[in-house]
């Protein structure tokens, strides 16, 4: 039998009012006046009512035991999670600044939906180098001069002028169009143009402040590339939890270099003309600039602008493409190209991509406030003491609790954050902390020792904060409450994900047990989808595990086609596959690559030594072009009945609204043309569906190249029908999905007709 919880109390309105009329005859024989109207039939009435809020309390009884329980194991609330986004700085004037310190804690206000403002502060102390990207220039033979060796002109080729300047140089970016706060909204194309295809080097024109005491010069320098594509969700993306990234390190010992970076040397003393040298870079996570990362290097103390005479027209009347396109003001650079110094990149293959941002003053920003000296209260001396802080929802590795007992030590206590007192001794400064509640425990005397009656707590600083308000778009988080002279600007260059709510009473009794049975290690395939759904950083939906099945290998071909997905034809044992489903609106929703990666990191800590994981989004099957013939009831227009049949069938054939209990369509089902039928026919006013004929495939509504699912039977499109025609193998009355594939409805080209009267 079922584990029912008892009812303490029965006690309601309708059963205690008759009961106590009953008793009036036997109690008081004289009383005979029962109408509403009577004084003493209110009277019952009264304490029917209050014996009814009796009854609601006592039988909260056994869910206040329940939660009274969950604390004794230690399970509380989770805390609201704060949304994370990148945020780019930028110079007034680069060519003047000085090197400035945007201290940790800075805040930049954002425009959320609906008005929000939610605050951003940076996660580090950032050294601001007073240099900013100027222009981006593709150039064919790593020559900016055009007229390379054996090149004496268009002329003397017999060439056309802008065809031959074309092959060989193309502007880029001219640091003016767009504005750098514009690029992360307006991206950069790289390698891209007809024109480009022979290009094979990037040189980046720099304007940075040339005195050598500005802070530039001889620096350590991060530049930051953020690619457009990385924030968009990519169905090929994966993930393998405990894998190395692929750094320039790992990268360049397989082969040759995916990258070469040079400077510009300008000519020394004694010396007839300047170089190119090479440029030693400590770290490279770009992988020759296919994805967002930071190149670090060392600037060299001598970096410059290539001289005036590279400038040289390409032949007479045409003038050298540079000369007046690049719009920079910069300090003591020749007036022909005003850019301080160059630095060359060479790339084995040139990346086809689009650029948000490329510069050397960016900063992670997390939607969380700072607090810096608040004071808890003074002890009492006594075991289990409490303390409240100010705020809820904290970053529980932001706090730093101290303590000073001016009748024992001068100097400030530190005390340790601890998930329990198990191990802790009786003289252990040690704490307990209620992120969500912003509740500070302390031990009993056995286990951790309380604060003594002359000691003061205070937490030396501490961030609180998050919640879905912080997840907004790029370019949302552009408003900095005060920035020093030398910056004009800052605007983040990713959009702000990762915002969550805190955990509801409710949804923590949910999640109780498989925490409890889980105890900090993943083992089952439950266990791994429970815990995908907590991963830190990342809304994440729904997960499914499919077991000993790994996704293809990235570039993998199957008859000459890309192969994303599960490989299902190979039984790896000991590996499992996490597919995650962001919380995103969109018919289709997909993981980007940074939540692949977070799910993978927090799994990668819970999963078994001996247990390979691989994180990936799902598959997704198109079904589109439906032509549905129905019978109205009387009343219902043929423009009703339209929408409430789109809006149903979107909403029962959704990754996250859909299947029989609205808690998503099952991924690997079958797909069955009465399926469908039957969801036609549960919208009001429908009194039957006369015929019903789609379209599936594996592409985007768009109808774009990339597909959703690659798969064989998904590239061409499939007829399902009731009554499939056996001459014609494109005809089904069913879909069979493999278990990484889920199904979405395209609204597009959906035709409903009215026929008849019923």
């Amino acid at each position: 039998m079922p584990l029912t919880p008892p009812i303490v109390a029965d006690l309601t309105f309708a059963s205690v009012e008759p009961m106590l009329r009953e008793r009036i005859p036997i109690v008081a024989p004289e009383w005979t006046d029962h109408n509403a109207s009577d004084p003493g039939i209110a009277m019952i009435q009264l304490f029917a009512h209050l014996a009814e809020q009796l009854g609601y309390r006592l039988n909260r009884v056994p869910e206040k035991t329940y939660v009274e329980f969950l604390k004794l194991v230690g399970v509380t609330l989770a805390p609201a999670r704060a949304a994370r986004t990148r945020i780019a700085f930028t110079l007034a004037k680069p060519g003047e600044a000085q090197g400035v310190l945007v201290p940790a804690g800075s805040r930049i206000n954002g425009k959320g939906p609906g008005g929000a403002a939610p605050v951003f502060e940076t996660d580090r102390d950032l050294d601001v180098l007073p240099a900013q990207l100027a222009a981006l220039v593709t150039v064919r033979d790593e020559l900016l001069d055009i007229n390379g060796p054996g090149d004496d002109g268009p002329s003397a080729q017999n060439a056309d002028p802008v065809a031959y300047v074309d092959e060989r140089f193309s502007l880029a970016w001219d640091g003016k169009k767009p504005k750098p706060k514009d690029m992360p909204l307006q991206p950069v194309g790289l390698f891209l143009r007809p024109e480009e295809e022979t290009h094979r080097a990037l040189c980046l024109g720099l304007a940075f402040n040339q005195i050598r005491s500005a802070g530039f010069l001889g620096a350590r320098a991060s530049l930051h590339l953020q690619l457009d594509g990385d924030e968009e969700a990519d169905p090929d993306s994966q993930v393998k939890a405990g894998g190395t990234p692929l750094t320039i390190a790992n990268a360049f010992s397989a082969g040759p270099p995916l990258a070469r970076y040079d400077y510009y040397r300008p000519p020394a003393i004694g010396e007839t003309a300047g170089s190119w040298q090479p440029l030693t870079i400590l770290s490279d996570d770009t992988d020759g600039w296919t994805r967002s990362g930071t190149i670090r290097f060392d600037v060299p103390e001598r970096i410059g602008p290539v001289p005036a005479d590279a400038w040289a027209d390409v032949e007479a009347d045409m003038p050298h493409p540079l000369v007046d396109q690049i719009k920079t003001p910069v300090a003591g650079t020749p007036a022909e190209v005003p850019v301080s110094g160059w630095i060359r990149v060479t790339f084995a293959l040139p990346p086809k991509v689009r650029i948000r941002a490329l510069g050397f003053n960016t900063m992670t920003a997390t939607n969380l406030q700072t607090v810096i000296g608040e004071r808890l209260g003074r002890g009492t001396g006594l075991s289990a003491q409490v303390m409240t802080l100010a705020n809820q929802n904290l970053d529980a590795d932001s706090l730093r609790l101290v303590s000073r007992d001016p009748n024992r030590s001068p100097e400030y206590l530190p005390w340790r954050r601890v998930s329990d007192f198990d191990a802790a001794g009786p003289n252990d400064p040690v704490y307990v902390l209620d992120a969500e509640a912003g509740l500070v425990l302390y031990g009993d005397g056995q286990a951790g020792r309380p604060p003594f009656a002359t000691e003061v707590m205070a937490a030396e600083r501490y961030r609180y904060g998050g919640g879905p308000e912080g997840n907004v778009d790029t370019g949302a988080v552009a408003r900095p409450d005060a920035l020093p002279p030398a910056l004009d600007g800052a605007f983040n260059v990713t959009p702000a994900r990762g915002g969550h709510a805190a955990e509801t009473v409710e949804e923590a009794k949910r999640r109780a047990p498989a925490a409890f049975r889980r105890r900090g290690r993943a083992v089952t395939a439950a266990d791994f989808r429970e815990a995908a759904l907590e991963s830190p950083g990342v809304d994440v939906a729904r997960a499914e595990v499919v077991a000993r099945h790994l996704p293809y290998p990235l570039g993998h071909l199957i008859d000459g086609l890309a192969a994303s997905g599960i490989d299902f034809e190979t039984e790896t044992p000991g590996a499992l596959t996490v597919i995650a489903v962001p919380d995103r609106p969109g018919p289709y929703p997909m993981p980007t690559e940074g939540e692949l990666a977070a799910i993978a990191a927090h799994l990668d800590g819970l999963r078994l030594i001996t247990t390979e994981l691989h994180v990936s989004g799902p598959q997704y099957v198109r079904l589109f072009d439906m032509a549905i013939t129905v019978l109205a009831l009387p009343g219902y227009s043929e423009t009703v009945l339209r929408e409430a049949v789109m809006d149903r069938l979107r909403r029962r054939f959704h990754v996250l609204t859909g299947g029989p209990d609205g808690s998503g369509f099952p991924f690997g089902a079958r797909l069955h043309h009465a399926d469908l039928v039957a969801e036609v026919m549960a919208v009001p006013g429908i009194a039957r569906v006369e015929g019903l004929d789609g379209y599936a495939d594996g592409n985007t509504p768009t109808g774009a190249a990339r597909a959703l699912s690659w798969r064989a039977e998904r590239r061409q499109k499939v007829r399902i029908t009731n009554c499939p025609r056996p001459e014609v193998e494109t005809d089904t009355d069913r879909i069979m999905l493999m278990p990484d594939e889920c199904v979405f409805v395209d609204p597009d080209g959906l035709l409903v007709t009215v026929v008849g009267a019923p």
